[in-house]
């Protein structure tokens, strides 16, 4: 799960399955509408709760069904659920957010969420600000939030900056970014191939040879058009 768009779409289709229907809010104040037999049941606001209709009597397990349903629906939208820091070592900051790791003006937090779990973030320190969080981007899985981090920071050869188990999930994540990702820049993907590089140079098991032209596979592929 990259976005809370990819949640809110598996959710609602969910809800639909089950005999709701989800319309467009009419307040501003929530994301949408939820309705049980043409009757306004519940809401799902901006900050991600599913709310009862205070001017309607709900049954309680109508609203543990939504509940019991959303949190599902985000567990299988890949969400982190499991604590991805040690509280006896991550600094505390306030609002209950826990520093993760910090390196070259670029912090790595997370903090508790009750449907997502745990949402970690990346950010920068305005040093001419007091260190202030500015250009904040938000995960939802721990991989995601890595990969962001070792890019946005510029990830040192230092060992103990992530774990060996840690730097190989970010390893194959840069791998695949490296492959799949069309938005990346020039200067995006050079940096990529830095960090690569240097997660090998730690962990040398970690680098391959280059696989051998299939030249078999490749003719095959190319049999139509070299017919014509």
């Amino acid at each position: 799960m990259k976005t809370k768009t990819e949640f809110y779409k598996a959710y609602f289709e969910a809800l639909q399955k089950k005999g709701f229907t989800v319309a467009p809010s009419i307040s501003p104040d929530y994301v949408a509408d939820i309705y049980r037999k043409d009757k306004l049941v519940a809401f799902c606001s901006k900050n991600d709760a599913i709310i009862k209709n205070p001017f309607l009597e709900v049954p309680a397990k109508l609203m543990e069904q939504l509940q019991t349903l959303a949190k599902s629906t985000a567990a299988a939208c890949g969400i982190c659920s499991e604590k991805p820091y040690d509280e006896a070592i991550a600094e505390k900051l306030s609002n209950n957010v826990y520093k993760i790791n910090e390196h070259n003006g670029v912090a790595l937090a997370c903090k508790h969420h009750p449907l997502f779990e745990y949402v970690l973030s990346t950010y920068r320190k305005d040093v001419e600000n007091g260190g202030l969080p500015i250009q904040r981007q938000y995960f939802y899985n721990k991989e995601n939030a890595f990969e962001s981090f070792a890019v946005r920071s510029g990830l040192i050869d230092e060992k103990k900056l992530f774990s060996e188990t840690e730097m190989k999930i970010i390893h194959a994540g840069l791998v695949k970014m490296r492959t799949i990702d069309d938005d990346l820049t020039h200067d995006d993907l050079d940096s990529v191939e830095r960090l690569v590089d240097k997660i090998e140079d730690v962990i040398p098991e970690l680098q391959k040879k280059e696989k051998l032209f299939d030249f078999q596979r490749f003719f095959a592929s190319m049999e139509n058009e070299l017919e014509r």
